[in-house]
């Protein structure tokens, strides 16, 4: 005897609404267990989940053209339909998206980064989200939210620009690394710290003069080589 685990997802067409089509989705968990090698004799279903999505007509065989809706029922999901009707080309109106959409706008820029972003790359994020309409914006904001970029996303979902740029530019800060070396002929150099700190003020007022602000220099002094 042997025991199978596994998942099923099963799509039903239901009526038609107003061009769209009614699906009836039906996952589940389950374990099988088998007695002689050819015949499931036992099949226990551990968990099952039944919920409703429509898609456009045409595309009931194409599960990544489903809108991600998981309403409770058939009206639910007529009601689904008429919030996704009465929005405009700009996405004002209640947001629903397919799962192709989501992998192209959330999980593929993603996977393409790992799930990495630094300051330059957050305000590319940002710029597109300025000139997003309301549909767009939605999914830049959830690709920073999948990556848990939470408040960040946050920022970008008020609209707060000045704000998001500030929180990136004290978490996404850029750490570079120098190393000096001093060769001194005949004398060494008698006050280390009084050189630490002249090398601070002078890297300072340098990144100063090239416009980078709010900047924090650590020189320190290291071990004789």
């Amino acid at each position: 005897m042997s025991v199978r685990s596994g998942k099923e997802t099963k799509r039903t067409p239901m009526e038609l609404y107003k061009g769209y089509r009614i699906m009836k989705v039906t996952k589940i968990e389950y374990h099988r267990c088998l007695w002689d090698n050819s015949r499931f004799d036992k099949n226990w279903i551990d968990r099952k989940e039944v919920y409703y999505d429509f898609c456009k007509e045409g595309n009931e065989k194409l599960p990544s053209q489903d809108y991600n809706v998981q309403a409770k029922n058939v009206e639910g999901c007529k009601e689904a339909i008429d919030k996704f009707l009465n929005g405009d080309d700009c996405g004002n109106g209640e947001i629903y998206y397919t799962h192709a959409e989501f992998q192209k706008y959330v999980k593929s820029p993603n996977n393409k980064c790992d799930y990495g972003y630094g300051y330059d790359s957050l305000m590319k994020v940002m710029r597109e989200h300025k000139k997003a309409d309301k549909r767009m914006k939605w999914f830049l904001e959830e690709r920073l939210h999948d990556a848990n970029f939470h408040t960040a996303a946050g920022y970008l979902s008020d609209c707060d620009y000045d704000g998001f740029e500030q929180f990136v530019a004290k978490d996404c800060r850029f750490h570079e690394k120098f190393e000096v070396y001093t060769h001194t002929m005949r004398k060494a150099i008698k006050d280390p710290k009084a050189l630490e700190d002249g090398l601070n003020k002078v890297i300072s007022d340098y990144l100063a003069s090239q416009g980078i602000k709010d900047t924090s220099v650590e020189v320190r002094l290291c071990e004789e080589w």
